[in-house]
């Protein structure tokens, strides 16, 4: 059967074969085989796919929402008030399981159908989250912290995500570990700014190095190899934008004391940024990983742009700011481009 290629995948193999070609590294006829072993599809249906069921499940929340503002509506959720917070805990758990078990034997029978079998285990998550709204609500409860409710859908996300070897309910794990460390560490630092002399910015900082260190432990693990580039995704996701965040308030322990600080004193962590995205996109390029090489450019730019309207706004024009960046990335392209050919030399 013909492997199913996008334009782009297909251009990539064309170039590819005809660059063997010209190397003698392959005759024709092995060049047509090859050519006939792949088919290029004119339009990306399975992308088409996801977008499709993302923009359901986003209209079913809307369309939730919209229905709460309804009369009648309102007047059954006045009535289900009156149900006792446990029924509607085990109702919902009961709900949620069976969500996930439907999702399963979905699965079962259409193996090939993986975007709406995803889309499937996506309302076992909500209703998940909705179970342990509910459980705070009952007498059992009453006097847990809130972290506690938000660390069990995670827990309960995170044996899903593994069982059922589904990246979205894993996804809303390492989402969920996020706003537990969030709550708790506020909880613990008794609502002050700084935990452990860190604020929210440091922690999530901290905690996507830690992700993305656990999604490099993931790749040696061929059981929970499929959870690699999500988890690494998420990590990228929490570090940068954590970092990013630390370049514009750094690491004070109010937003008053914050504001009485002149910008330039926070250097140190945007020349960090730059370290870390300039890494990154190094990294990337040289191990072939993009998703670490966008994550370095899309905050690189960031960086740059940030710091012109921070240090530059009205002193210097922002055509001779980005000229002066372009001239700068321009030499440093021509370096490559050099080292790039010296290589191909040897």
């Amino acid at each position: 059967m013909d492997i199913k290629v996008n334009k782009r995948q297909g251009q990539l193999l064309n170039d590819t074969i005809a660059q063997w070609q010209q190397q003698q590294l392959i005759d024709n006829q092995q060049a047509q085989q090859l050519r006939q072993s792949y088919q290029i599809i004119s339009f990306d249906w399975k992308l088409l796919a996801v977008y499709s069921f993302w923009i359901a499940i986003a209209c079913f929340i809307l369309s939730v929402v919209l229905l709460v503002a309804d009369d009648y509506l309102i007047a059954l959720i006045s009535r289900l008030i009156n149900t006792p917070a446990s029924v509607l805990t085990i109702t919902s758990t009961i709900i949620a399981g069976l969500l996930f078990v439907l999702g399963v034997k979905r699965r079962q029978h259409y193996p090939e159908k993986t975007v709406s079998n995803e889309a499937m285990f996506f309302f076992g998550v909500l209703i998940t989250a909705v179970a342990s709204g509910f459980l705070s609500h009952t007498t059992l409860a009453l006097h847990w912290r809130e972290s506690v409710f938000i660390l069990i859908p995670t827990a309960i996300y995170l044996v899903i995500g593994i069982q059922l070897r589904s990246v979205l309910v894993w996804l809303f794990a390492l989402l969920g570990v996020g706003l537990w460390v969030l709550t708790e560490t506020s909880y613990l630092a008794q609502d002050h700014y700084l935990f452990w002399g860190m604020n929210i910015p440091l922690r999530f900082a901290i905690v996507g190095a830690l992700i993305i260190g656990l999604s490099a432990s993931l790749k040696y693990n061929s059981r929970l190899l499929f959870l690699h580039e999500a988890t690494l995704f998420i990590g990228l996701m929490y570090f940068f934008n954590a970092l990013w965040m630390l370049t514009i308030f750094g690491n004070y322990d109010s937003l008053s004391a914050w504001s009485h600080i002149k910008q330039i004193e926070l250097w140190g962590w945007s020349v960090a940024m730059m370290l870390v995205t300039l890494s990154a996109i190094f990294y990337g390029i040289k191990n072939n990983n993009p998703l670490i090489r966008a994550f370095g450019i899309i905050f690189l730019l960031l960086c740059l742009y940030s710091r012109y309207f921070e240090f530059f706004w009205g002193t210097l024009h922002k055509a001779l700011f980005f000229a002066i960046l372009a001239l700068s990335f321009w030499g440093i392209g021509s370096r490559a481009e050099k080292i790039w050919q010296l290589g191909n030399k040897n």
